[in-house]
């Protein structure tokens, strides 16, 4: 393994310590420029009595997961714990065990092996497609699950605590969830008959629901990049957290709500943070779900700019787009501002609850562009529910808009003429979100919607990337799957090379049953266990005024073609026929 250049990585003696192996099951590169990963490394080296190591999914076919610090395998630690983050990383979890020589399967690991957790925002919203892989999944904040979840382990370990013994006191820990405690059936995905989950028992003093555990105020708390590596993804930039959650609970975003409730970090202690990454050289990267929302922004980019140092933040609503923010990130070296409508009317917008006009998008551009900026970058979803042609080709009207009013303009005055490029994403729904219930649209409707795009606005030199719809539907049964998924990606690893796609043939269960099925707001879903203090009662209230008191079909290109009227003029698609309300 090449051992890559750092700077602030952290080397312990490991005598008597407990052992962690932290690992990011993709390329160093991408799990370097994950902020929550470098927080649990810090969280877990805080504890002196605890030696931490991360380690990647290796470059080389076939080569053996090491840490990084020591170049030790998986197996010489007590603990080897997984950050997961997205369900395209699942199938490298198998591959990252069977690579160190480690059981895939929880049930197949007995005394002597390394206890295999997890933690991230995937396992946070359904960590069911994986369950049978691990010992425990730790549901929530670091911050509040690490300490005693160390405290538990390193005592287990002194005491040779037999393995059994040991998963049933984990059970016991807030935040903390062993599938092996739960007896779990479910309905026949090929003939299904009532409730999805029959059956979801719990054992051995295992609680029924398994209680979130988050940080109450993050005012004096930072978590920022504690290593430096010019190999990692975003590099240069000093990442730092100003705020979790959200406070706008758009209907599609998983993160807006089970990271409630909103919280900041202090501006002083941002101020600290930002005085550490100017001296180490770096430009600041300012991590929030919506980083726009954070009530000291504009003085803390300000103090960055006095200090001499540069700033990009993660996300911004676009009326947080202001001429004088706009000018402080062109100043700093930023020659595109990133966009993301997801919808492309306004009644589209207002039945996912991101309720912006037309105008103000094409404005925040004008605001950007005005101040030197080049390039226009616009983040949309495709399938949404009750989307129609209208609201696909309304994508097409703003960025022909901005190219028109906008970019062309300030090309004629400056000389040189800018990108504008649309990355347009196929709808996942989310567990946790008003949309869990819903399905993905199918994928010949999605390429019809990407040929509509594509031949709109190629000809107006408007790049548009839309993600495969076939990579879409498997992160849809991955995102809300149960755990038959594990059968899954079990024989995935071990015949398919780990193509799912070609193991969904072989795989007795119906994969549409998960993806393309309309689930009811009174079923049992494989991730009700989980209590992330929202009831399905607001959900299923979030998703009637999203799409009204019912669903249109899955499909309306398909709905429209079957009955003989153009989308347009169905009387059901019109925008405005459905009661949403922003």
């Amino acid at each position: 393994m090449r051992v890559p250049m750092e700077r602030g990585a952290i080397r312990k003696e490991p005598g008597g310590k407990l052992g962690v192996a932290l690992v990011y099951p993709n390329a160093y590169r991408l799990g370097m420029a994950n902020l929550g990963l470098h927080a649990v490394y810090r969280l877990l080296n805080d504890d002196p009595r605890t030696l931490c190591e991360r380690a990647f999914l290796p470059d080389a076919a076939g080569e053996e997961p090491r840490t990084v610090e020591s170049g030790r395998p998986l197996r010489d630690f007590d603990v080897v714990a997984f950050s997961l983050s997205f369900e395209e990383d699942y199938g490298h979890v198998l591959e990252i065990l069977d690579r160190s020589g480690l059981p895939l399967r929880s049930e197949d690991r007995g005394e002597g092996f390394p206890l295999v957790v997890a933690g991230g925002i995937a396992v946070q919203i359904n960590p069911e497609p994986v369950a049978p892989f691990f010992d425990a999944f730790l549901v929530g904040e670091g911050e509040e699950l690490v300490p005693p979840f160390l405290a538990l382990a390193r005592e287990a370990v002194a005491a040779g605590l037999p393995r059994d013994a040991l998963l049933r006191r984990l059970a016991a820990l807030a935040g903390s969830y062993v599938p092996a405690l739960y007896d779990v059936a479910y309905s026949d995905t090929r003939a299904p008959q009532g409730a999805w989950v029959t059956r979801f028992a719990p054992s051995g003093g295992a609680p029924e629901r398994v209680l979130r555990a988050y940080v109450r105020d993050l005012r004096g708390k930072p978590t920022s990049r504690v290593v430096d590596s010019p190999d990692a993804q975003f590099g240069d930039l000093f990442l730092t957290e100003v705020a979790r959650g959200c406070l706008w609970g758009c209907r599609f975003c998983a993160a807006g709500f089970v990271q409630r409730p909103y919280r900041e970090v202090d501006l002083e202690t941002l101020r600290a943070e930002a005085r550490k990454g100017v001296e180490r050289g770096l430009r600041l990267g300012l991590v929030g779900p919506d980083t726009s929302d954070y009530t000291g922004l504009d003085p803390l980019t300000c103090y960055i700019g006095e200090l001499g140092g540069t700033f990009s933040p993660s996300s911004l609503r676009v009326d947080a787009i202001t001429p004088e923010l706009s000018g402080r990130m062109a100043a700093g070296g930023e020659r595109s501002i990133t966009i993301a409508p997801e919808a492309g009317t306004e009644r589209m917008r207002r039945v996912i609850n991101k309720d912006f006009t037309d105008d103000q998008i094409v404005q925040a551009a004008e605001h950007a562009l005005g101040q030197g900026m080049q390039h226009v970058k616009m983040y949309f979803m495709c399938g949404l529910p009750t989307e129609t042609d209208d609201d696909v080709l309304g994508m097409a009207r703003i960025a022909v808009r901005i190219r028109e009013e906008v970019m062309l303009p300030w090309a004629r005055k400056r000389g040189r003429m800018g990108r504008i490029s649309l990355s347009v994403n196929p709808f996942v729904p989310k567990p946790w979100t008003p949309f869990q219930w819903l399905p993905m649209h199918e994928r010949g409707c999605l390429e019809e919607k990407r040929r509509l795009l594509e031949k709109t606005l190629r000809p107006k030199g408007i790049d548009v990337e839309f993600f495969s719809p076939r990579e879409a539907y498997v992160q849809t049964l991955m995102s809300r799957g149960d755990r038959r998924c594990a059968d899954l990606l079990e024989l995935a690893h071990r015949e398919e090379g780990g193509d799912l796609r070609k193991a969904l043939r072989r795989w007795p269960h119906d994969p549409d049953f998960f993806v393309l099925r309309e689930a009811g707001v009174d079923e049992r879903l494989p991730w009700d266990f989980l209590d992330q203090g929202l009831t399905k009662t607001f959900l299923a209230r979030e998703l009637r005024r999203g799409v009204g008191s019912r669903l249109t079909p899955k499909c309306a290109v398909e709905t429209c073609r079957a009955c003989g009227l153009a989308c347009a003029d169905h009387p059901e698609l019109k925008p405005g026929a459905l009661p949403v309300v922003g």
